[in-house]
């Protein structure tokens, strides 16, 4: 279910936002949804409504996996155990004619492409929605059997965390519980949009406010950029431009009596626990850095110098915490070189291992993994056994269970002292420390 399905903490009585409500001001002239581009102006003038829906149809999917929990609990199995069960063995492998039908229904946009090129694409693409429309039916036989009862509105405002939105087979969904699940996907929805009404905003604002000011001096907005900008910038860099262009824009909003109303969504914050994972720093730290990660994931290899450098940074301030989230519908080796980083953490070499793994993505097999152990000196009889040990997949489970419980989706999805990171970038993980350090976050 996409992240349409989220909502933020609003009166269910509010159902839009005002189209004439002024978002921003210039000068006594009022910037409104108008202003903006028709898609963004419609995402925000229907947010609330939107999401009022959505928090049903979040209900809704709660109320379905805790079926699917109760069901395998009844049937003593794991989850996973399953849906392989009731879903993936009686989805039927596409025929060649649908693979052949798929190909030539999408061979315009396939770059010249032949069937071969993207065979395995295409079998994926269809196992997929084959799987999706059998996860459907299956729902839908346990919740006829099922005894759901509907207690308190999802939609009411300020609720308790106490209060009860729905049984299932007698078993309560809080709003505790609900919260806890879809807080951090709602406020990302919520903050996605609010993200790209403030930006289309700005780039209206600011316009006008050029316009405004060259006007004034009976000049070009490109003359001015060029006397106040470029021209001042004594070796150029984007950040030097940057810097130059926010004081112009500082100068001309306080000439111009600038304001803006909307303010950004409080940031949600999320109780993630750091379990027994291994750690980077002292646990006397002030602030934690908890990042569920995937060896195979690209960013996450990105991600993964930068996160280490601000923990070597601010020193015994900083702890870093390493949680598994392995996606092995996307990155085949994901979960081996999970249980391998585990079998490392078992030596005491988790850190170094996972700098190996991140450094050889394309190369993640079996051989590879026991390899990189030997250049680390690791003992490689025990790193092996410990690779395929029940308990490094049990630690891996676990990761995974706690972070859909928190609401992660992708990776890497980091949270500095329970907030997650929505930018992966230098400085924004840097704002979020100097945050979280002052107090402010």
């Amino acid at each position: 279910m996409k992240l349409l399905l989220v909502v933020c903490v609003l009166s269910a009585g509010v159902v839009a936002q005002e189209v004439y409500t002024p978002l921003a001001t210039m000068n006594g002239r009022s910037f409104t949804v108008q202003d903006l581009p028709s898609d963004v102006g419609n995402a925000w003038q229907k947010l609330p409504s939107t999401l009022i829906q959505a928090r049903k149809d979040l209900l809704e999917l709660q109320i379905d996996n805790l079926l699917l929990l109760q069901e395998a609990k009844k049937r003593a199995m794991k989850l996973d155990t399953l849906i392989d069960i009731e879903v993936h063995s009686k989805v039927a492998k596409p025929s060649e004619a649908t693979i052949k039908a798929t190909y030539e229904k999408n061979k315009a946009s396939l770059n010249g492409m032949g069937l071969e090129q993207v065979r395995e694409p295409i079998v994926n693409y269809l196992k997929s929605e084959s799987e999706k429309k059998a996860m459907d039916a299956y729902r839908k036989k346990l919740r006829s059997a099922a005894k759901i009862e509907y207690v308190t509105d999802v939609n009411k405002s300020k609720p308790s965390l106490n209060d009860v939105f729905a049984t299932v087979n007698a078993e309560p969904i809080t709003y505790a519980m609900y919260k806890r699940k879809n807080g951090l996907p709602i406020y990302e929805y919520e903050a996605n949009v609010f993200d790209q009404m403030d930006s289309s905003l700005r780039l209206v604002v600011d316009s006008a406010v050029y316009s405004a000011e060259a006007q004034s001096r009976g000049i070009p907005v490109n003359k001015l950029m060029a006397d106040e900008v470029t021209s001042k910038i004594k070796e150029f860099s984007p950040t030097e431009y940057k810097r130059l262009e926010n004081a112009l824009k500082q100068r001309l909003y306080e000439k111009y009596r600038v304001k803006y109303f909307v303010k950004e969504p409080k940031p949600y914050k999320q109780r993630v626990s750091v379990d027994d994972d291994p750690v980077m720093g002292k646990n006397s730290a002030n602030v934690t850095i908890v990042v569920f990660a995937d060896f195979e994931c690209p960013a996450c290899a990105g991600v993964h110098p930068v996160i280490k450098s601000l923990v070597q940074k601010y020193g015994d301030r900083v702890r870093l915490v390493y949680r598994d989230f392995p996606l092995p519908k996307v990155h085949k080796n994901a979960i081996p070189a999970a249980r391998a980083a585990f079998a490392a953490n078992k030596q005491g070499k988790f850190f170094e291992y996972s700098e190996k793994l991140y450094q050889n993505q394309a190369n993640l097999d079996e051989a590879s993994l026991v390899k990189y152990a030997a250049e680390l000196k690791l003992d490689t009889a025990k790193f092996s056994a410990d690779m395929k040990s029940p308990e490094s997949m049990a630690e891996i489970e676990k990761d995974i269970a706690d972070a859909k419980e928190y609401g992660v989706a992708g990776t890497p999805s980091i949270f500095v002292n329970g907030y997650k990171i929505r930018t992966l970038s230098v400085q924004a993980f840097e704002n979020a420390v100097e945050r979280a350090l002052s107090g402010s976050l």
